[in-house]
Protein backbone atom coordinates (compact mmCIF):
# COMPACT_ATOMS: atom_id res chain seq x y z
CA UNK A 1 0.00 0.00 0.00
CA UNK A 2 0.88 3.64 -0.69
CA UNK A 3 0.83 4.48 2.65
CA UNK A 4 3.52 2.13 3.96
CA UNK A 5 6.28 3.82 2.24
CA UNK A 6 6.41 6.35 5.10
CA UNK A 7 7.23 3.35 7.59
CA UNK A 8 11.01 2.85 6.67
CA UNK A 9 12.78 5.47 8.75
CA UNK A 10 16.58 5.85 9.21
CA UNK A 11 18.31 5.96 12.49
CA UNK A 12 19.05 9.09 12.54
CA UNK A 13 17.08 11.08 9.71
CA UNK A 14 18.89 14.35 8.33
CA UNK A 15 15.45 15.75 8.19
CA UNK A 16 11.46 15.56 7.94
CA UNK A 17 10.12 15.40 4.38
CA UNK A 18 6.67 15.90 3.83
CA UNK A 19 5.18 13.99 0.75
CA UNK A 20 1.55 15.11 -0.74
CA UNK A 21 -0.57 12.18 -0.74
CA UNK A 22 -2.10 14.05 -4.31
CA UNK A 23 -1.73 13.30 -8.23
CA UNK A 24 1.26 11.90 -9.00
CA UNK A 25 2.93 10.35 -5.85
CA UNK A 26 -0.08 8.03 -6.56
CA UNK A 27 1.86 6.39 -8.89
CA UNK A 28 5.40 7.26 -7.82
CA UNK A 29 5.49 7.07 -3.93
CA UNK A 30 7.50 4.11 -4.07
CA UNK A 31 10.44 5.73 -6.34
CA UNK A 32 10.41 9.30 -4.35
CA UNK A 33 10.03 7.47 -1.00
CA UNK A 34 12.57 5.50 -1.38
CA UNK A 35 14.64 8.04 -2.68
CA UNK A 36 14.49 10.15 0.04
CA UNK A 37 14.67 7.80 2.48
CA UNK A 38 18.02 6.26 1.36
CA UNK A 39 19.52 9.11 1.59
CA UNK A 40 18.53 9.77 5.58
CA UNK A 41 15.42 11.14 5.28
CA UNK A 42 12.23 10.68 7.49
CA UNK A 43 9.39 10.59 4.88
CA UNK A 44 6.02 11.65 6.38
CA UNK A 45 2.76 11.76 4.12
CA UNK A 46 -0.05 14.18 4.70
CA UNK A 47 -3.37 12.35 5.56
CA UNK A 48 -6.13 10.37 3.97
CA UNK A 49 -8.19 11.85 1.63
CA UNK A 50 -11.68 13.05 3.44
CA UNK A 51 -14.13 15.79 2.46
CA UNK A 52 -12.35 17.33 5.24
CA UNK A 53 -9.09 17.83 3.47
CA UNK A 54 -10.35 19.81 0.79
CA UNK A 55 -12.16 22.28 2.82
CA UNK A 56 -8.65 22.88 4.65
CA UNK A 57 -7.31 24.05 1.31
CA UNK A 58 -10.33 25.36 -0.68
CA UNK A 59 -9.51 29.02 -0.01
CA UNK A 60 -6.24 28.72 -1.62
CA UNK A 61 -7.94 27.40 -4.89
CA UNK A 62 -7.14 29.42 -7.72
CA UNK A 63 -9.28 27.90 -10.32
CA UNK A 64 -12.49 25.86 -9.56
CA UNK A 65 -12.45 24.84 -13.63
CA UNK A 66 -9.57 22.10 -12.10
CA UNK A 67 -10.17 18.65 -11.58
CA UNK A 68 -10.74 17.19 -7.74
CA UNK A 69 -7.72 15.88 -7.76
CA UNK A 70 -5.65 18.77 -8.04
CA UNK A 71 -8.41 20.76 -5.35
CA UNK A 72 -7.33 17.99 -2.83
CA UNK A 73 -3.70 18.45 -3.47
CA UNK A 74 -4.16 21.90 -1.56
CA UNK A 75 -5.44 20.50 1.46
CA UNK A 76 -2.70 17.89 1.89
CA UNK A 77 -0.05 20.58 1.87
CA UNK A 78 -1.67 22.13 4.61
CA UNK A 79 -1.78 19.09 6.35
CA UNK A 80 2.23 18.66 5.84
CA UNK A 81 2.70 21.93 7.39
CA UNK A 82 0.15 20.95 10.34
CA UNK A 83 2.59 18.20 10.91
CA UNK A 84 5.40 20.52 11.24
CA UNK A 85 7.86 18.81 8.51
CA UNK A 86 11.19 20.66 7.62
CA UNK A 87 10.63 20.61 4.05
CA UNK A 88 7.96 19.63 1.62
CA UNK A 89 9.76 17.88 -1.44
CA UNK A 90 7.44 18.14 -4.70
CA UNK A 91 8.84 17.86 -8.10
CA UNK A 92 7.90 19.62 -11.10
CA UNK A 93 7.70 16.66 -14.13
CA UNK A 94 7.17 17.31 -17.88
CA UNK A 95 7.74 13.50 -18.66
CA UNK A 96 6.77 10.63 -16.99
CA UNK A 97 8.71 6.94 -17.15
CA UNK A 98 8.65 5.51 -20.59
CA UNK A 99 6.64 2.52 -20.56
CA UNK A 100 7.01 1.59 -24.56
CA UNK A 101 3.40 2.27 -25.17
CA UNK A 102 2.79 5.59 -26.56
CA UNK A 103 4.95 8.19 -28.91
CA UNK A 104 6.16 9.97 -25.83
CA UNK A 105 5.37 9.86 -21.71
CA UNK A 106 4.13 13.34 -20.87
CA UNK A 107 2.45 13.86 -17.86
CA UNK A 108 -0.76 16.25 -18.13
CA UNK A 109 0.01 19.71 -17.62
CA UNK A 110 -1.79 19.55 -14.25
CA UNK A 111 -0.03 16.60 -12.93
CA UNK A 112 3.16 17.93 -13.90
CA UNK A 113 3.50 21.42 -13.07
CA UNK A 114 0.78 21.40 -9.77
CA UNK A 115 3.75 22.75 -7.85
CA UNK A 116 3.48 25.75 -9.35
CA UNK A 117 0.41 26.22 -8.60
CA UNK A 118 0.81 25.74 -5.10
CA UNK A 119 3.91 27.88 -4.53
CA UNK A 120 1.95 30.82 -6.08
CA UNK A 121 -0.91 30.23 -4.67
CA UNK A 122 -1.00 29.15 -0.98
CA UNK A 123 1.09 31.68 1.56
CA UNK A 124 1.56 29.34 4.10
CA UNK A 125 4.34 27.52 2.00
CA UNK A 126 6.98 30.01 2.67
CA UNK A 127 6.41 28.31 6.25
CA UNK A 128 9.08 25.62 5.28
CA UNK A 129 11.72 25.04 2.92
CA UNK A 130 9.50 23.64 -0.69
CA UNK A 131 11.25 21.86 -2.88
CA UNK A 132 9.55 22.06 -6.39
CA UNK A 133 12.51 21.45 -8.63
CA UNK A 134 12.09 20.21 -12.04
CA UNK A 135 12.96 15.86 -11.98
CA UNK A 136 12.72 13.99 -15.18
CA UNK A 137 13.24 10.04 -14.23
CA UNK A 138 12.53 8.76 -17.74
CA UNK A 139 16.24 8.69 -18.21
CA UNK A 140 17.81 6.85 -15.94
CA UNK A 141 21.16 6.91 -17.03
CA UNK A 142 20.66 10.75 -16.32
CA UNK A 143 18.87 10.92 -13.24
CA UNK A 144 21.14 10.58 -10.47
CA UNK A 145 23.34 12.94 -11.49
CA UNK A 146 20.33 15.17 -12.05
CA UNK A 147 18.79 14.73 -9.14
CA UNK A 148 22.53 15.27 -7.18
CA UNK A 149 22.98 19.20 -8.49
CA UNK A 150 19.20 19.78 -7.51
CA UNK A 151 19.44 18.00 -4.21
CA UNK A 152 22.74 19.11 -3.13
CA UNK A 153 21.97 22.85 -3.47
CA UNK A 154 19.57 22.31 -0.66
CA UNK A 155 22.07 19.98 0.87
CA UNK A 156 25.60 20.69 0.23
CA UNK A 157 26.49 17.54 2.18
CA UNK A 158 24.72 14.71 -0.09
CA UNK A 159 27.37 13.03 -2.10
CA UNK A 160 27.04 12.05 -6.05
CA UNK A 161 27.76 8.49 -4.75
CA UNK A 162 24.98 8.83 -2.22
CA UNK A 163 22.13 9.90 -4.54
CA UNK A 164 23.53 7.08 -7.04
CA UNK A 165 23.07 4.41 -5.15
CA UNK A 166 19.61 5.92 -3.65
CA UNK A 167 18.56 6.25 -7.30
CA UNK A 168 19.03 2.52 -7.83
CA UNK A 169 17.43 1.84 -4.67
CA UNK A 170 14.31 3.59 -6.09
CA UNK A 171 14.61 2.28 -9.69
CA UNK A 172 14.12 -0.95 -8.01
CA UNK A 173 11.62 -0.57 -5.75
CA UNK A 174 9.05 1.25 -8.37
CA UNK A 175 9.44 -1.77 -10.13
CA UNK A 176 8.72 -3.88 -7.77
CA UNK A 177 5.81 -2.36 -6.85
CA UNK A 178 4.44 -2.53 -10.14
CA UNK A 179 4.99 -5.61 -10.42
CA UNK A 180 2.90 -6.64 -7.25
CA UNK A 181 -0.05 -4.43 -8.62
CA UNK A 182 0.29 -6.86 -11.95
CA UNK A 183 0.88 -9.75 -9.87
CA UNK A 184 -2.35 -9.11 -7.92
CA UNK A 185 -4.72 -8.15 -10.53
CA UNK A 186 -3.72 -11.36 -12.51
CA UNK A 187 -4.71 -13.16 -9.56
CA UNK A 188 -7.88 -11.47 -9.32
CA UNK A 189 -8.54 -12.22 -12.80
CA UNK A 190 -7.83 -16.07 -13.02
CA UNK A 191 -10.10 -16.30 -9.80
CA UNK A 192 -12.39 -14.84 -11.67
CA UNK A 193 -11.95 -16.83 -14.54
CA UNK A 194 -12.08 -20.04 -12.57
CA UNK A 195 -15.61 -18.46 -11.01
CA UNK A 196 -17.07 -17.66 -14.44
CA UNK A 197 -17.66 -13.96 -13.63
CA UNK A 198 -17.78 -10.54 -15.41
CA UNK A 199 -14.62 -8.91 -15.07
CA UNK A 200 -14.27 -5.21 -15.03
CA UNK A 201 -11.70 -2.89 -15.49
CA UNK A 202 -11.78 0.46 -13.95
CA UNK A 203 -9.98 2.56 -15.79
CA UNK A 204 -8.49 6.10 -15.15
CA UNK A 205 -5.26 7.45 -13.25
CA UNK A 206 -3.32 6.39 -10.32
CA UNK A 207 -4.97 8.81 -8.54
CA UNK A 208 -8.13 8.10 -8.86
CA UNK A 209 -7.64 5.20 -6.05
CA UNK A 210 -8.07 7.64 -3.67
CA UNK A 211 -10.95 7.02 -1.77
CA UNK A 212 -12.30 10.67 -2.08
CA UNK A 213 -11.89 11.02 -5.27
CA UNK A 214 -13.48 7.65 -6.44
CA UNK A 215 -16.38 8.20 -3.76
CA UNK A 216 -16.33 3.92 -3.33
CA UNK A 217 -17.51 3.46 -6.74
CA UNK A 218 -15.16 0.46 -6.60
CA UNK A 219 -17.22 -1.26 -3.89
CA UNK A 220 -20.62 -0.10 -5.33
CA UNK A 221 -19.06 -2.13 -8.51
CA UNK A 222 -18.03 -5.31 -6.89
CA UNK A 223 -21.52 -5.40 -5.02
CA UNK A 224 -22.74 -6.40 -8.54
CA UNK A 225 -20.56 -9.87 -7.95
CA UNK A 226 -18.17 -8.55 -10.62
CA UNK A 227 -14.14 -8.78 -10.16
CA UNK A 228 -12.29 -5.21 -10.79
CA UNK A 229 -9.00 -4.58 -11.83
CA UNK A 230 -7.14 -1.21 -13.16
CA UNK A 231 -5.64 -0.63 -16.14
CA UNK A 232 -2.14 -0.90 -14.90
CA UNK A 233 -2.56 -4.24 -14.46
CA UNK A 234 -3.86 -5.47 -18.00
CA UNK A 235 -2.07 -2.32 -20.30
CA UNK A 236 1.44 -4.23 -20.30
CA UNK A 237 0.15 -7.11 -22.02
CA UNK A 238 -1.00 -4.79 -25.38
CA UNK A 239 1.70 -4.43 -27.52
CA UNK A 240 2.46 -0.98 -28.79
CA UNK A 241 -0.04 -0.02 -31.33
CA UNK A 242 -1.09 2.89 -33.32
CA UNK A 243 -3.66 5.29 -32.29
CA UNK A 244 -6.08 8.12 -33.81
CA UNK A 245 -4.90 10.48 -31.82
CA UNK A 246 -1.19 11.16 -30.72
CA UNK A 247 0.01 8.99 -27.94
CA UNK A 248 1.79 11.20 -25.99
CA UNK A 249 0.98 10.68 -22.19
CA UNK A 250 1.68 7.74 -19.80
CA UNK A 251 -1.28 7.60 -18.02
CA UNK A 252 -2.98 7.95 -21.08
CA UNK A 253 -1.31 5.23 -23.44
CA UNK A 254 -2.13 2.52 -20.07
CA UNK A 255 -6.09 3.91 -20.86
CA UNK A 256 -5.70 3.06 -24.83
CA UNK A 257 -3.94 0.05 -24.30
CA UNK A 258 -6.35 -1.55 -21.33
CA UNK A 259 -9.15 -0.77 -24.03
CA UNK A 260 -7.47 -2.71 -26.68
CA UNK A 261 -6.93 -5.69 -24.28
CA UNK A 262 -10.41 -5.77 -23.26
CA UNK A 263 -11.23 -5.70 -27.01
CA UNK A 264 -9.67 -9.39 -26.85
CA UNK A 265 -11.80 -10.54 -24.19
CA UNK A 266 -15.40 -11.77 -23.68
CA UNK A 267 -15.32 -11.94 -20.14
CA UNK A 268 -14.01 -8.35 -20.16
CA UNK A 269 -15.84 -4.43 -19.85
CA UNK A 270 -13.97 -1.22 -19.30
CA UNK A 271 -15.41 1.35 -16.83
CA UNK A 272 -13.31 5.04 -17.84
CA UNK A 273 -13.60 7.40 -14.50
CA UNK A 274 -13.06 10.86 -15.92
CA UNK A 275 -12.53 13.93 -13.27
CA UNK A 276 -14.72 17.07 -14.11
CA UNK A 277 -11.98 19.97 -15.17
CA UNK A 278 -9.65 17.54 -16.71
CA UNK A 279 -9.30 18.46 -20.33
CA UNK A 280 -7.47 16.08 -21.61
CA UNK A 281 -9.84 13.56 -21.36
CA UNK A 282 -11.71 15.15 -23.85
CA UNK A 283 -9.20 13.57 -26.38
CA UNK A 284 -9.22 9.99 -24.57
CA UNK A 285 -12.65 9.13 -23.67
CA UNK A 286 -13.45 9.37 -27.30
CA UNK A 287 -10.48 7.63 -28.21
CA UNK A 288 -11.22 4.87 -25.70
CA UNK A 289 -14.85 4.86 -27.20
CA UNK A 290 -13.62 4.24 -30.63
CA UNK A 291 -11.12 1.57 -29.82
CA UNK A 292 -13.75 -0.57 -27.84
CA UNK A 293 -16.68 0.22 -29.99
CA UNK A 294 -15.03 -0.91 -33.06
CA UNK A 295 -14.88 -4.78 -31.51
CA UNK A 296 -18.92 -4.05 -30.65
CA UNK A 297 -17.47 -3.44 -27.00
CA UNK A 298 -20.08 -1.24 -25.15
CA UNK A 299 -18.38 2.34 -23.55
CA UNK A 300 -19.27 3.41 -20.03
CA UNK A 301 -17.87 6.31 -18.78
CA UNK A 302 -18.24 8.04 -15.00
CA UNK A 303 -17.39 11.47 -14.14
CA UNK A 304 -16.48 12.34 -11.07
CA UNK A 305 -16.06 15.84 -8.35
CA UNK A 306 -16.35 16.68 -5.40
CA UNK A 307 -20.48 15.42 -5.26
CA UNK A 308 -20.66 12.49 -3.34
CA UNK A 309 -24.47 11.25 -4.34
CA UNK A 310 -23.20 7.78 -6.33
CA UNK A 311 -27.09 6.84 -7.51
CA UNK A 312 -26.72 7.91 -11.14
CA UNK A 313 -23.18 5.74 -10.85
CA UNK A 314 -25.68 2.61 -9.65
CA UNK A 315 -28.03 3.35 -12.68
CA UNK A 316 -25.32 3.35 -15.09
CA UNK A 317 -23.33 -0.03 -13.92
CA UNK A 318 -26.92 -1.84 -13.86
CA UNK A 319 -27.70 -0.55 -17.30
CA UNK A 320 -24.29 -1.70 -18.87
CA UNK A 321 -24.79 -5.37 -17.05
CA UNK A 322 -28.26 -5.27 -18.08
CA UNK A 323 -27.05 -4.42 -22.06
CA UNK A 324 -24.47 -6.65 -21.71
CA UNK A 325 -27.30 -9.65 -20.21
CA UNK A 326 -29.33 -9.32 -23.83
CA UNK A 327 -25.98 -8.75 -25.65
Amino acid sequence: KILSYADNKPAKPIAKVGLPLALSYYDLMPFFSTLLTSLGFEVVLSEESTRDTYYKGQQTIPSDTVCYPAKLCHGHIESLLDKGVDFIFYPCMSYNADEGQSDNHYNCPVVAYYPEVIKNNMKDIRKVHFIKEYFGIHRPNDFPKKAYERLSFHFPDLTLNEVRNAAKLAYQEQENYRKKVIDKGSEIIAKAEKEGKKIFVLAGRPYHIDPEINHGIDRLISGFDVAIVSEDVVSPRVEHFRTHVLNQWTYHARLYAAAKYVTTRKDMELVQLVSFGCGVDAITTDEVREILESKNKIYTQIKIDEITNLGAVKIRIRSLLAALEND
